[in-house]
């Protein structure tokens, strides 16, 4: 007889402990994961260029601005710089080829960095990350600082990485982020500080260029930055 009860508690309690395993999965999928935008046409939900007129010549004589409201002038990764690719990637995200879209060890040290009563803010994310976080999420969410914005960040850059080229994420990238200015990707970075196309841009320049997302407004450079001219020999006598 004590048996038997026995066997039934246990077995009530399996059913009371799977039925609450249950509800918390599911719980937590309507929580992060039910509501997830689709990763396909990941190139459809890009700005739309500016719209730009030209004279009979073919030269620009109006830009007008994008949905983003700046200059927008998307190229193809074979028109950017190699420097700026491997600038960008040393910046943004160093293990960009090998990651899986996200790095969890990064989260992990941005979650407690986060967690502490005076944190210093860690950002952790990788450029899929980033990509997913401006394409993908809803403007409000893109600003949020909570656990749950960072695991469905991750989850769709997941996704992106199993369905696009680590070249067709850099590209859509590097064309959709914004170098303050009023300029959105390399092409109108290029333009609005250097007045020179994307495939012309320097060492130097691309150097300079891939240190702007980071924090675009404080570190704007001049729009008349110029290299500086070398001393003559008789100024330095």
């Amino acid at each position: 007889m004590r048996t038997r009860r026995r066997r039934r508690r246990l077995l009530i309690g399996l059913v009371i402990t799977a039925g609450l395993l249950l509800a918390t999965g599911l719980g937590l999928y309507f929580w992060l994961l039910a509501d997830l935008p689709s990763v396909e046409d990941l190139a459809g939900r890009a700005a739309a260029p500016s719209n730009k007129v030209y004279d009979r010549d073919g030269r620009l004589l109006y830009e007008m601005p994008s949905a983003y409201g700046g200059s927008h002038s998307p190229v193809s990764l074979d028109q950017i710089p190699l420097y700026l690719q491997q600038a960008t990637i040393a910046v943004e995200d160093a293990s960009f080829y090998e990651n899986p879209g996200f790095d969890p060890y990064a989260i992990l040290r941005a979650l407690w960095i986060n967690v502490q009563p005076d944190p210093a803010r860690s950002g952790g994310s990788t450029i899929t990350q980033q990509l997913a976080r401006n394409l993908l999420l809803p403007p409000e969410e893109r600003s949020e600082q909570s656990l749950r914005r960072k695991i469905r960040e991750a989850v769709l850059a997941w996704q992106l990485s199993r369905g696009y080229s680590k070249d067709e994420i850099l590209e859509l990238y590097l064309n959709e982020t914004y170098y303050g200015n009023m300029a959105y990707g390399v092409e109108a970075a290029a333009q609005a500080y250097f007045a020179k196309h994307a495939a012309d841009l320097d060492l130097a320049e691309c150097a300079l260029l891939a240190g702007l997302p980071q924090a675009p407004p404080p570190t704007t450079p001049s729009r008349t930055w110029r290299r500086p001219e070398p001393a003559s020999p008789s100024s330095s006598t």
